[in-house]
């Protein structure tokens, strides 16, 4: 089973429960790979809030991409704060080497970029996208500024159970996800498309992708009755 199956399951798994609670709001099937909707979202003293859902604590927890253009670099997300965005900027400004032979590779000289998706998996097979690897530590106000732009104030965690990101507006008994996370920064592409000279194009990215270094764990879990009652409790 992908990694996002994995996820899609999980986010119906918890809505599903949440629906026979009788707490479930509008949301009636999970987001899947989306980037731009919630996954699921829940009922408490009549208002509803947005739940972002990952299967566990090693899933990717929000991210955003980055420009680069005549050797700078862009944060594309507004919600990246200064400090954060310094310490992506300054991480990626070490892998100017490694970038500027990939887009060579690929014929481009910026990123976002596309090109033949064959030419994309040659430059992979030859080992130009590993270079460009790398990370920077932070804590989890990153994951929280990302969901709060999308209006989520929770999250819940399979096998770790419900966090509030920054913002506890239900009031619900359950922990801040705090902790550290790690910024992990690569060359990525999006799917393929054909174009109408019957060639597959694909578009190549620099992505900046949270990832959890903790292993917190909460009272409460929206994934079981059990759980979901315990928020009912606390209405």
């Amino acid at each position: 089973m992908s990694v996002n199956q994995q996820g899609f399951d999980y986010e119906n798994v918890v809505i599903e429960s949440l629906k026979k609670a009788g707490v479930a709001g509008d949301i009636q099937q999970g987001a899947g790979a989306s980037a731009a909707a919630a996954d699921a979202d829940f009922i408490v003293d009549g208002k509803k809030y947005l739940l972002e859902v990952k299967s566990d604590l090693e899933a990717q927890m929000g991210g955003t991409s980055v420009r680069y253009s005549d050797g700078e670099f862009e944060i594309v997300s507004e919600a990246v704060d200064k400090s954060t965005a310094a310490l992506i900027i300054a991480a990626l400004s070490s892998k100017r080497g490694p970038i500027e032979r990939l887009l060579a590779a690929i014929g481009g000289d910026k990123f976002p970029t596309t090109c033949d998706k064959h030419t994309w998996t040659v430059a992979k097979e030859k080992g130009l996208l590993k270079p460009i690897n790398t990370k920077v530590r932070k804590n989890t106000s990153f994951i929280a500024n990302h969901y709060k732009q999308k209006g989520i104030h929770y999250v819940q965690i399979g096998g770790a159970g419900l966090f509030y990101l920054e913002d506890n507006p239900a009031g619900l008994n359950i922990p801040k996800l705090e902790g550290e996370i790690d910024i992990e920064l690569r060359a990525g592409r999006s799917g393929s498309t054909l174009n109408a000279a019957g060639d597959r194009r694909v578009s190549g990215l620099l992505r900046a992708q949270a990832r959890l270094k903790f292993k917190g764990q909460s009272p409460i879990t929206l994934d079981s009755q059990i759980g979901i009652a315990q928020i009912k409790g606390t209405q």
